[in-house]
């Protein structure tokens, strides 16, 4: 019988591929996550003229005679877009692994059950009926599939990212990122009781 414990045993006989998928979407998210942080940084350093760690490890890397907003706001756009680029195939390398993990995890989920119908009486297969035997191998794997490959790693990424953005509000300014995160829920309770509200006044 297939039960979630047997489908988490097929999962850790991939324990490898697992934490390999894992640490790609760490990387991912660390890739990611500073993005947003370089406008203000430019906006600060470089337009309000108060220059600090960004600006100079940029002059100190570059001739005198370069210095200036353009150079500055240069090297930020280009390290803004080696940053995006580099997170959006950190994320299609890490979907690909969750993506043949999950084939694989399915594949022997599958030769198990075709292992066991071979050996059931075939009177009992025309009691049960194709459709249902069908609806195993087809649906009902599919599912396991998707799960396995997208919502699994759609989850990784989106904790990981929310670690990630509430680590660097924290290190910005402590009192403003409480005050966000516990804030949000508050936000996401009210906005999913009003959808429902307005559903029922709809009808």
């Amino acid at each position: 019988m297939l039960t979630w414990q047997s489908i988490y045993a097929e999962i850790r006989t991939y324990r490898t591929h697992l934490a390999q998928a894992n640490f790609i979407a760490l990387l991912a998210v660390m890739a990611a996550v500073p993005v947003p942080l370089l406008l203000p940084l430019m906006v600060d350093e470089v337009l309000l003229q108060h220059p600090a760690g960004f600006v100079a490890r940029i002059a100190g890397w570059t001739p005198a005679a370069w210095h200036g907003p353009v150079l500055f706001i240069g090297a930020a756009l280009l390290l803004t877009v080696l940053l995006r680029l580099a997170s959006i195939l950190l994320n299609v390398w890490q979907g690909r692994t969750f993506s043949l993990l999950a084939k694989a995890v399915v594949y022997r989920i599958r030769v198990q059950m075709l292992n066991r119908l071979s050996k059931i009486a075939l009177s009992e297969f025309e009691t049960v009926g194709a459709g249902r035997v069908t609806s195993h191998f087809v649906t009902d794997l599919n599912a396991i599939d998707s799960f396995l490959g997208a919502s699994i790693s759609g989850l990784v990424v989106s904790v990981l990212t929310l670690i990630g953005v509430a680590a660097v509000l924290f290190w910005m300014h402590w009192q403003l990122a409480l005050f966000i995160l516990l804030l949000n829920p508050l936000v996401i309770l009210f906005s999913t009781r009003l959808g429902k509200r307005v559903k029922d006044l709809k009808k």
